[in-house]
């Protein structure tokens, strides 16, 4: 389903770099939360950095520099344990920074979102997960891009995705409207 969002994204415009990066292949450890309680600290020593090494800071960085963001999941209980320690980890290094420098902008605001997640059952199974990735890029004050069909806040497919057609139309507008909703913020 993601595949077929990129291919919105290209539909709209050739010249958009994307990259699909797979939590799959990516070491990325659970927060430690030891380091909040060093005020001193905290869990970012440097702005919207994570203390912890290791590929988290691959995924936030790409974050960063991207013009817009699809994150795609499956529904197992609620969210995969390596998405919620991504979530996690970059929700406190968001939180510290903005505890010490109020001010700072994120480094995120105002990038346009999509969701897209998949599961064996219904669409209205996702609707949990939906709130939950919802919730996550909100908090890091990026923008929705929605579509049009339920459950609205995001594409959800029935797996196998490969013969959800409904899916794949609304993966791939939703690819074409992130485009368009980057192009707007620039």
């Amino acid at each position: 389903m993601l595949e077929e969002a990129m291919k919105g994204v290209k539909e709209e415009d050739q010249t958009v770099d994307t990259k699909i990066i797979e939590s799959a292949g990516l070491k990325i450890s659970p927060c430690i939360a030891t380091c909040c309680y060093d005020e001193a600290v905290g869990c970012a020593k440097h702005s919207f950095e994570c203390n912890v090494t290791d590929d988290l800071r691959l995924v936030f960085e790409r974050m960063k520099q991207a013009d817009g963001t699809l994150l795609a999941s499956p529904r197992y209980f609620i969210v995969p344990s390596k998405l919620q320690a991504l979530i996690e980890r970059i929700y406190c290094a968001n939180y510290w920074t903005r505890l010490k420098n109020p001010s700072m902008p994120s480094p995120l605001i105002d990038k346009p979102f999509g969701i897209l997640t998949t599961s064996y059952s219904d669409a209205y199974s996702a609707i949990p997960l939906q709130e939950h990735l919802e919730k996550f890029f909100l908090w890091l004050q990026m923008k929705p891009v929605t579509v049009m069909k339920w459950p609205f806040r995001g594409v959800h497919g029935r797996v196998p995705v490969s013969e959800d057609s409904r899916a794949l139309d609304l993966a791939r507008q939703l690819g074409r409207d992130i485009v368009k909703a980057a192009s707007k913020g620039a």
